[in-house]
């Protein structure tokens, strides 16, 4: 019988992260172009202004209001119209449901600001006091 005298190997325990960080950089290309599939609300011409962006922590509430002065509430995918007894209706039962939600309006730029001005005093009315305006950049 042969006997080797020698160092004996010592076995190392490693993990191989290659696929991971494979698998990880997919996961992030997949959610680069599906964000910005996932706006909600219906389709308006927002006016152009000068802003910044609003921190929100959760999902706000979005409130759409086209150029005839119509109301939408966005509800998970699709957006309902509903007139304004309605929005503050609903709008209620959300805030006792979590009174930490945001508000976000949605106007056409065509809209008259009264619809704006009458959707916001309703939200208010109910006790919600965080309330923002969807708006984009201006066009240099």
């Amino acid at each position: 019988m042969i006997y080797r005298l020698g160092k004996k190997k010592n076995l190392k325990a490693e993990i191989n992260v290659v696929p991971y960080i494979d698998v990880m950089l997919v996961l992030l290309i997949i959610f680069m172009v599906l964000s910005p599939l996932l706006i909600q609300g219906i389709e308006v011409n927002l006016p152009k202004t000068d802003t910044t962006k609003m921190s929100i922590q959760s999902e706000p509430l979005v409130i759409s209001i086209n150029a005839k002065g119509e109301y939408f509430i966005n509800v998970g995918d699709e957006s309902l119209s509903i007139n304004l007894e309605e929005l503050k209706r609903k709008s209620e039962v959300i805030f006792e449901a979590n009174p930490e939600i945001e508000v976000v309006f949605q106007s056409d730029k065509d809209a008259s600001f009264d619809y704006v001005a009458k959707a916001m005093a309703s939200v208010q009315s109910i006790g919600i006091s965080k309330i923002g305006i969807v708006t984009t950049g201006y066009a240099d």
